[in-house]
């Protein structure tokens, strides 16, 4: 159990370790409450976070002086009330009754240095407090250096005011055992002089072999409450603590590098470099917690993988849109809506009376989303969509229960595999986007949700040629995409055309054709760095589509693949031998082809893994959800081991009832035993590392991200 420790030095002034203790537990020893600065030693309370200490312990030398002044201190703990009291912990070295000479100045420090460590091993992460007031100016030096050695919560100091003289030292033990009287009360004060210090990095190095530093290797005998225990020479045997540390400053070069190098040798992949030199400690703890384990701490997870600068590689905008989302895009064809209102108004007034009359569960039944976008002639798209969606304005819950149904329960939107899942977004996506003000909303949208989760860099795949049924053209829906995503503050964006294997091979040769013309004069559409195949795996092996894709492949565009998300392993190595993937969407099943994953580690082709869509599609355990405890195992711990670039997607957010921040920690609930703070933190520079964007870029997005990343891994610790 962690402790609430001060250690101070102590001369032949008694009365320090009281004004410290009334500094530090003022409700159980009001010292201060008639100083005339009282409101400003409050203030450093809680601007240092300075909290009532449990015990307090002194080190000072022997002699008959300090005999008196050990006394008086005794005296002084007698008379504060046994309820408030703290534990007194005193030690002094025996024969030595003044630090006169150079061995006697080591013995005390070696005495100091060991004290400051077993305070810092009682006191945990928080650290103790240390006091340089009492004693010779060496035994002020060597704790303040100790606290830089092993942390510590904050050095704190009480200096006298020469304008009350020596009226504070001439008072008595009783008069320390409450509040001191306004016309001495001003005669000390007390200060912070360092806050918070962390412990030196080089403690847990082990690069010599010698191991960490520990308190039970350089140990001392614990003194009882109020009885002073005396360090004998013989107590300090063996290699002195306070040599050992000299020792290590002098290689503290050699220590790091080696400790730096031997923790990259022992990742499958390598991580944000900067996190390499961050203090062991540090590391550990990254190491050690793991998210996803417990639903108590699912909010403060969140809020700590939030801070975290993320990518999504694998985003499609045809499903980006929750509830509110539809209608916030609809909204903004209501001119036009009205502009046809004669026509649409019997129509959408049945619509009202179904409402009324039927439960929301009735109408999903029988509910077909494609249906509506022609629903009314003469009147062209998006605007049935639109005007449909704009009936739930007032209640956009009822959009969603009619969208979702059962679905709205995370436990029942598991593995309900790719068409009803696909069906979820036949709302949105190419039933809304036909008209260039929608497609703009729905990017504005994006942009804004990716803005709010920290997405520092996004790719987005779009269908342009799905989106021409409201009279756009499809080079001018791929100019409006590529011109709504440039310019977003803070978030460099990235097209991939998506071409889909269960539509007409005809539209899949008009993406490809589309792309061409974008691409043909050279840096002519640069936004556009990616071409996806997508859509059901069991409508056209991947083999069967290099002809087709052909003229991508001999522009040198990036390749990215969705493969292994319900078909076996061969479509990812059709993908891979067939289209030369750089990335595989999904990629569920390659972990039944071990020569398979060997091929994408020493490739480097990434996993664009998207952990809600594979759970609610396929069907996975969750650590949250008792009821999938049968299912299977998710792979991406797997394929992290394995030494694999995994990274963490959306998919479809809107679909998905998710965003960036929920997939990483979606991916953490999918994972036995969770994900470490470590674990994730790789998965995001694999995000990346893996990204089309050109070189320059990303290098970066890299240092960019490794900035704040660290900058947020050091500002708070984790939940």
């Amino acid at each position: 159990m962690q402790k609430n420790i001060i250690l101070t030095t102590m001369g032949t002034t008694w009365q320090i370790p009281p004004e410290l203790y009334g500094f530090t537990n003022p409700a159980a020893l009001d010292l201060y409450r008639h100083h005339p600065e009282r409101v400003r030693i409050e203030q450093l309370r809680t601007e240092y976070g300075v909290a009532p200490v449990e015990e307090l312990w002194v080190v000072t030398t022997g002699g008959s002086r300090i005999d008196t002044v050990i006394g008086k201190l005794i005296s002084w703990h007698t008379n504060v009330h046994p309820g408030l009291r703290p534990v007194l912990r005193i030690w002094r070295l025996k024969d030595v009754n003044d630090l006169v000479d150079a061995r006697e100045c080591g013995r005390m420090r070696e005495v100091i240095f060991r004290l400051a460590l077993m305070a810092a091993a009682a006191c945990g992460d928080d650290g103790p407090l240390f006091s340089l007031t009492g004693g010779r100016k060496t035994m002020s030096s060597d704790l303040q250096e100790a606290a830089g050695w092993f942390g510590c919560r904050a050095l704190v100091h009480v200096i006298d005011n020469p304008e009350y003289g020596n009226a504070l030292r001439v008072l008595e033990p009783p008069d320390f055992a409450g509040p001191l009287p306004p016309e001495t009360a001003g005669g000390a004060m007390p200060l912070v002089t360092l806050g918070r210090c962390e412990p030196s990095a080089l403690l847990e190095m082990d690069s010599d072999g010698a191991g960490a530093v520990r308190a039970d290797q350089w140990p001392l005998p614990l003194a009882e409450n109020s009885v002073p225990s005396e360090i004998e020479e013989g107590d300090l045997e063996g290699p002195w603590l306070s040599e050992v540390l000299a020792a290590r400053r002098r290689k503290a070069g050699y220590h790091y590098s080696q400790y730096t190098v031997g923790l990259i040798k022992g990742d499958e992949t390598t991580n944000f470099l900067a996190l390499y030199s961050l203090p062991p400690r540090v590391v550990r703890r990254l190491k050690e917690d793991r998210f996803g384990l417990d639903p108590a701490r699912v909010g403060a997870e969140l809020a700590w993988l939030r801070r975290l600068p993320k990518t999504d590689l694998h985003c499609h905008l045809g499903g980006i849109a929750d509830a509110q989302g539809m209608i916030t895009v609809a909204a903004v064809e209501r001119g036009r809506v009205e502009a046809h209102r004669s026509r649409l108004d019997p129509w959408l007034a049945d619509w009202r009376r179904r409402f009324e009359a039927q439960p929301v569960e009735e109408l999903r039944a029988a509910f077909n989303a494609k249906d509506l976008r022609n629903a009314v002639p003469g009147v062209p798209e998006p605007l049935c969509v639109a005007a449909f969606v704009l009936l739930f304005e007032e209640d956009p819950d009822l959009l969603d229960a009619l969208i979702f149904g059962p679905f709205r329960d995370e436990a029942a939107f598991s593995g309900i595999a790719f068409d009803p899942y696909e069906r979820l977004g036949d709302l949105q996506g190419s039933g809304l986007l036909q008209s260039e003000a929608t497609i703009r909303a729905a990017c504005r949208i994006l942009l804004e949700k990716a803005a709010a989760e920290n997405v520092r860099y996004l790719e987005v795949r779009c269908s342009p040629i799905n989106y021409t049924r409201g009279g756009v053209s499809e080079r001018r829906v791929a100019e409006i995409i590529a011109d709504a995503l440039t310019g977003a503050d803070g978030i460099d964006t990235v097209l991939i055309f998506t071409a889909s294997r269960h539509a007409e091979i005809e539209k899949v040769r008009r993406h490809v054709e589309l792309a061409g013309r974008l691409t043909a004069s050279g840096n002519g559409f640069p936004i556009l760095r990616g071409f996806d195949l997508a859509g059901r795996e069991s409508a056209c092996k991947p083999a069967d589509m290099r002809r087709e894709l052909m003229p991508m492949m001999e522009r040198c565009i990036h390749f990215t693949i969705h493969a292994g998300e319900k078909a076996d392993v061969g479509n990812i190595w059709e993908a891979v031998y067939h289209l030369n993937a750089e990335r595989i969407g999904h990629g569920l099943t390659l972990k039944d082809n071990p020569s398979l994953m060997e091929r994408f580690v020493d490739r480097r082709i990434a996993l664009e893994m998207c952990p809600s869509s594979n759970f609610q599609i396929i069907g996975y355990r969750d650590n949250f959800l008792p009821s999938t405890r049968n299912l299977e195992p998710y792979p991406l711990s797997l394929y992290l081991e394995a030494g694999l670039r995994v990274t963490v997607n959306t998919d479809n957010p809107g679909i998905s009832r998710t965003d960036p921040t929920r997939e990483l920690h979606r991916a953490a609930r999918l994972t036995e035993n969770g994900l470490s703070r470590w674990d994730i933190c790789r998965i995001i520079r694999n995000g990346y590392r893996s990204a089309f964007a050109d070189s320059g870029m990303r290098r970066r997005l890299l240092h960019q991200a490794e900035k704040v990343l660290v900058d947020a891994v050091q500002a708070e610790p984790a939940p």
